[in-house]
């Protein structure tokens, strides 16, 4: 079974409980990894965040808890580059599991095509078409087609976020009990339940050494060609009982406003990478 990480506030024993017990009932052994507490946090700890930039990307500071959160995070993957692991599955201590995880796990034929594949499902992709995956499944459609092919394309494009044209799926994978994982740049955010392999933690942990965003975009922006996915039907949902509080937005200065504007989700390193992997026709 692939090695599983649970991260848990040492003050939040209901939350341990809460997931151990489900972990159980599931037959899936894991290591309690100690959450760094955002309410003990040192100098050296606090000045990991880059605040002015941060405010650039989501207008607000970034709160104790969050750089506790982050922290918690690279202790993780600095494990998996110090032991060798070659794959791990991290949760959060407020994740909600699905049976089907199992089998999911069984067999890492489900997961090693990717250096980082999450199990929840978060924005941009919360409309994603099931009936066009369907359809492009049928039509044995696995890779996006390149920007000529109008027809295959646009059904193609139906799966994707209506919102926001930069968000896209590249291939299709089918794993067992008929899951369906999609290959895409970007993976949505949120990291309470995630499968991650050894190359993806070392860029993650490189990424990560000065943070100007929430440590569940750091795939984001992490270089190195990396692999990243999501499961169409997710098999973790996160409960809204949140151990990081006090997220306030505030109003940006003129000179902050100008600034965002060239600056924000600006993931180069990232869009480099994603061209060399699949090429600038199949953007």
């Amino acid at each position: 079974m692939l090695k599983t990480f649970l991260i848990n506030l040492e003050r939040r024993p209901d939350r341990l409980m809460f997931v151990k017990q489900q972990l159980e009932n599931l037959n899936i052994a894991f290591e309690r990894v100690n959450a760094v507490d955002g309410n003990c946090l040192t100098d050296e700890q606090k000045a990991f965040f880059n605040q002015k930039r941060f405010a650039l990307e989501c207008k607000r500071k970034a709160v104790n808890g969050e750089i506790g959160c982050a922290l918690s995070h690279q202790t993780v993957w600095q494990r998996m580059v110090d032991e060798n692991i070659p794959y791990a599955l991290i949760l959060e201590d407020d994740v909600q599991l699905k049976p089907e995880l199992v089998s999911l796990l069984t067999d890492e034929k489900n997961f090693q095509s990717f250096d980082f594949l999450n199990l929840t499902l978060k924005r941009p992709f919360y409309d994603i078409d099931v009936a066009a995956v369907n359809s492009c499944i049928a039509q044995k459609q696995f890779v996006r087609p390149r920007f000529w092919q109008l027809v295959r394309r646009r059904l193609w494009c139906f799966m994707e976020s209506k919102a926001i044209v930069r968000w896209k799926i590249f291939r299709l994978h089918m794993l067992c009990n008929h899951m369906i994982a999609c290959e895409c740049d970007i993976a949505p955010s949120l990291a309470c339940c995630y499968i991650v392999s050894l190359q993806g933690a070392k860029n993650m942990l490189q990424a990560s050494k000065n943070l100007f965003y929430p440590i569940d975009k750091v795939w984001h922006y992490s270089g190195g060609r990396l692999k990243e996915a999501f499961l169409v039907e997710p098999l973790a949902f996160q409960n809204l009982d949140s151990d990081i509080p006090h997220r306030v937005r505030f109003k940006l200065t003129l000179g902050q406003k100008i600034k965002r504007f060239f600056l924000k989700g600006r993931h180069w390193r990232r869009h480099f990478d994603v061209v060399k992997m699949y090429g600038w026709t199949r953007l």
